[in-house]
């Protein structure tokens, strides 16, 4: 067998315990702190993420040593990667959960892989990258590591300075790439070290020869994502699961004043409706039942939103699917009755607000109008809503606040969460930094109409006062759970049954002052749990 080219790390999740300290730190009536309050569970005395508390109460009745983890929804970057390289000839390897696959992944550095690439998707400091760096230094001392996405992109936001540079040295990489796409750079890389070559001919590199930081020629990637469509025929069920992730689209077309995504991603391309029909027939042929399409816009243009549509209905592979969802773009019955005849179970609206003033100062060109009728039309269909809601953007008061709340108990989305607005230097709202009076950034700011501990607080006070949808937990969990678990056979019925119990307990713990009307919240969680026929995971604690 030839030497394995490149193994592709996708997510490391890090320690909940490690998390709970940093958000203890940070104090009460921090946005840190009140989200931890409201996202974990606490089993024999231990706070964990709800899958965690999941796992371990079902263990209790079944003797196994199950870990129910979203990452069992392999990790789309590192299989489109291990993909994309595969197609360049290189023989290469993808790793979903770091911690979820370490035997695997030590097997597969056993083999002593010339490259070891770690994506960092979702993350926001580099405290996840330095355990994958000490394994693989450990394991394979010989494998170039190089570390890619969008951390080092935020990283380099001022340029290539002394403080970045330690951040490079902390993470112990041997090289970094700067490329919002990156995956050509990566295969050159392969190529070159593979060859025996210089990595000076490889493009977006950063590297350190002779104790410099260097970097390589800056070449702008636009990779054809009809060329570059994932085949999964080189991948087996046990692998991938029966959820999958699929991105028919890259970019978003629009550009909300939060958001950075469409700058640093360029404009919105998409995959012909063929590429897509071609990757769910070899889904379904795998034997995958859920599909999660990660776009962030998947219903638009709303054109090709009906295409794709009509294309899942003709092919009548029995896959339920589920997407991000703009309700301002359903402008017609056709697009959900599309929707729901072709398999859609459930959607993430990114609503963001309930107040037209500040879903205006968003730039989100949505009417409140819309939202209230998109919700109404998917709910007839029986499509499972969440609405993620942002609190405290500029212009935000307690009045907009409380009209949030009004808006989200008249629609009733199944699920919501709220949590305070992240000031993020590269959006273009901080265009008008001076104009809105924002000081600070990440969860420590203030502007003109709020502070960040003010939207901690009125978040809490939501948490209270949103009575006809379900609150949702963030960590290792979001909405993509929904679709993970249906395939482990958790019905979004049972699966709300659970939820609501969890809000309870989540209000009551954190209130403080019913502790045995919790220790009976949590024993019902418990028989809850216990009663449901779930299929086994495939990690193990």
């Amino acid at each position: 067998m030839n030497r394995l080219d490149c193994v592709v790390i996708g997510y490391n999740e890090g320690d909940f315990g490690d998390y709970q300290a940093m958000c203890e730190r940070a104090g009460p009536g921090t946005p840190e702190y009140q989200i931890m309050r409201s996202e974990h569970l606490v089993v024999d005395d231990r706070a964990m993420p709800w899958l965690d508390a999941f796992s371990r109460l079902r263990n209790r009745g079944t003797g196994r040593t199950d870990r129910y983890h979203v990452g069992e929804v392999f990790n789309l970057a590192a299989i489109y990667l291990t993909s994309y390289l595969r197609r360049a000839g290189l023989r290469a390897e993808p790793i979903s959960l770091f911690s979820g696959e370490r035997a695997r992944l030590e097997a597969l550095l056993a083999e002593r892989p010339a490259v070891v690439a770690i994506t960092t998707t979702f993350y926001v400091n580099i405290l996840p990258v330095g355990p994958i760096v000490e394994l693989v230094r450990e394991l394979s001392p010989s494998s170039h590591i190089v570390v890619g996405g969008p951390l080092v992109d935020n990283l380099l936001l001022s340029g290539l300075t002394p403080a970045v540079e330690d951040f490079f040295y902390a993470m112990g990489a041997d090289s970094y790439i700067q490329e919002s796409q990156g995956e050509r750079s990566l295969g050159q890389l392969c190529q070159v070290l593979r060859d025996g070559g210089d990595l000076s001919a490889v493009d977006n590199l950063i590297h350190c020869p002779e104790g410099t930081w260097t970097r390589t020629r800056r070449r702008p990637e636009s990779n054809d994502l009809d060329a570059c469509s994932i085949d999964w025929s080189g991948f087996s069920l046990d692998l991938v699961g029966t959820t999958a992730q699929v991105r028919t689209a890259r970019s978003c077309a629009f550009k909300c004043s939060f958001c950075d995504y469409p700058t640093r991603a360029g404009a919105l391309t998409s995959a012909s409706v063929d590429t897509v029909r071609g990757e769910l027939r070899a889904l379904a042929e795998l034997g995958v039942r859920n599909v999660v399409f990660v776009d962030d816009t998947f219903n638009v243009p709303p054109k090709r939103f009906k295409e794709l549509c009509r294309m899942m209905i003709e092919e009548d592979l029995g896959l339920s699917w589920y997407s991000y969802f703009r309700c301002s773009n359903a402008r017609d019955e056709e697009s959900f009755d599309l929707a729901a005849r072709s398999g859609c179970a459930g959607v993430f609206l990114g609503i963001e607000s309930g107040d037209s003033d500040v879903l205006a100062n968003m730039h989100k060109l949505a009417q409140d109008s819309q939202y209230r009728s998109g919700i109404a039309r998917l709910k007839e269909r029986g499509i499972t809503t969440f609405a993620s809601m942002i609190v405290g953007f500029p212009g935000e008061t307690e009045k907009t606040v409380s009209n949030t709340v009004d808006f989200l108990n008249e629609t009733a989305p199944d699920l919501w969460r709220a949590q305070a607005w992240w000031a993020n230097p590269r959006s273009p709202v901080y265009q008008q930094k001076e104009l809105l009076g924002i000081e600070g950034e990440g969860y420590t700011w203030s502007h003109f109409s709020m502070s960040s501990r003010e939207a901690a607080a009125l978040t809490d006070e939501m948490f209270e006062r949103v009575t006809e949808s379900v609150w949702l937990p963030l960590y290792d969990f979001d909405f993509w759970s929904l679709p993970y678990l249906e395939g482990k056979g958790v019905s979004v019925p049972e699966l709300m049954r659970l939820l609501r119990t969890t809000q309870q307990i989540i209000g009551t713990r954190n209130s403080g002052t019913d502790p045995a009307g919790l220790a009976a919240l949590e024993r019902r969680f418990g028989a809850e749990i216990a009663e449901l026929d779930v299929a086994p995971a495939r990690f193990s604690f």
